[in-house]
């Protein structure tokens, strides 16, 4: 949590001076040279179905669409954890979806748990 919450004020911090786009181009350029040091030193199989190399583009793809919509949802915030609060509603949609399609257990206090985030969450925007 201290790692993302103090890459998100310095991804805030860098937008007054850089594109969304130029950022991003850096800090996953670092990141992609770190996972390759990681997946070499500890000998991590990499997967080479056509089903799952799909599932990773698509991934890749949309992992690419929400980074930057939300780095751009931070430098036009007047605070930055607004923009990474609303991010946070993924929650819902993750929950709710995963049991759906997923089968993952959902019960009434998690579900009453994610609805309190979300009432949260929503009292940021009014």
């Amino acid at each position: 949590m201290v790692c993302f919450a103090t890459m998100q004020l310095i991804l805030r911090y860098l937008t007054r001076s850089m594109t969304s786009a130029a950022i991003l181009v850096f800090v996953f350029g670092i990141a992609w040279i770190l996972y390759v040091a990681h997946v070499v030193l500890l000998k991590t199989p990499i997967p080479t179905s056509t089903p799952t190399l799909i599932w990773l583009v698509v991934a890749g793809g949309l992992s690419y669409v929400g980074n930057l919509f939300t780095v751009r949802a931070m430098a036009l915030a007047p605070n930055p954890g607004y923009a990474l609060a609303i991010a946070g509603l993924n929650s819902l949609f993750v929950t709710l979806t995963s049991a759906v399609i997923l089968g993952a257990s959902l019960s009434w206090s998690k579900l009453l748990g994610v609805m309190l985030c979300a009432a949260g969450i929503s009292l940021l925007v009014l």
